[in-house]
């Protein structure tokens, strides 16, 4: 699909390696997780940031990066993503995602637009899923700012604000998650091991959640004030719906 000079492949971690302790801060993530990250967990997030520092020591404008677990859903979108990368992350978008972990359009749809042939949409809320994204370079610098980590990376997208990201998807889901038909995702067995519930532990899930909520519907409204200023156009939040071809993610 890609010519090969132009693939490249990372060596990653695993829980074992010193990185996981290098990297993971344990008091942030005893404050700020329900559940602490598995050293599984961990070295995920640190092979995410391998990525991001080989496109910055290449100086590359952008790139696409691909978890192990990906299979292409519909190449010919993902192909055209990749030629209009540079369009797609114009005016200060940092990442498109070619993956998002399903939720009601109705509820969480923000703004949909169109660039370059290719339908855009902003959540109201950051989905999980890093499975396939395009990364600009500024972007891939504001998420390597943080030089300590206390979240699993899914989670850390959430809460793009801390990282000043703005993060879109392309809808549809053009790359999907595979790790079922490899026989199962081992950090779901790690996860599983490790997450036992308990009272207090829940309470403490919901008021995390709540604290993230209220930040995101925040973020969101400012965002979009300052897109309708900048746009100057006929209010473009009232839900139009997507193409139909472009709405299997978010069913």
């Amino acid at each position: 699909m890609f010519p090969p000079h132009q693939v490249h492949l990372a060596h990653g971690f695993v829980g074992t390696d010193t990185e996981v302790d290098h990297l993971f801060d344990t008091r942030k993530a005893a404050l700020w997780c329900k559940h602490m990250p598995t050293r599984g967990e961990v070295a995920a997030y640190a092979t995410h940031r391998l990525g991001w520092q080989r496109l910055l020591a290449e100086n590359w404008d952008h790139a696409l990066l691909l978890e192990d677990d990906f299979r292409f859903h519909d190449p010919a979108v993902v192909h055209r993503a990749v030629a209009e990368a540079s369009a797609l992350l114009a005016d200060g978008r940092h990442m498109i995602k070619l993956f998002d972990f399903p939720r009601d359009r109705s509820r969480h749809e923000g703004i949909s637009v169109e660039i370059a042939g290719l339908p855009l949409v902003k959540w109201k809320r950051t989905r999980a899923g890093l499975v396939g994204y395009l990364l600009s370079r500024e972007g891939a610098e504001l998420l390597l700012s943080r030089k300590h980590i206390f979240r699993v990376v899914d989670e850390d997208i959430k809460f793009f604000w801390e990282f000043g990201l703005d993060i879109w998807s392309i809808p549809g889901n053009p790359i999907r998650e595979a790790a079922m038909d490899l026989g199962g995702s081992l950090l779901d067995v790690e996860r599983t091991g490790a997450r036992k519930r308990n009272f207090l532990r829940s309470l403490k899930g919901i008021l995390l959640t709540l604290h993230r909520d209220w930040h995101t519907r925040r973020q969101y409204d400012r965002y979009r004030t300052s897109y309708l200023l900048q746009h100057r156009a006929p209010d473009p939040f009232a839900r139009q719906g997507l193409p139909q071809e472009f709405a299997e993610a978010a069913e």
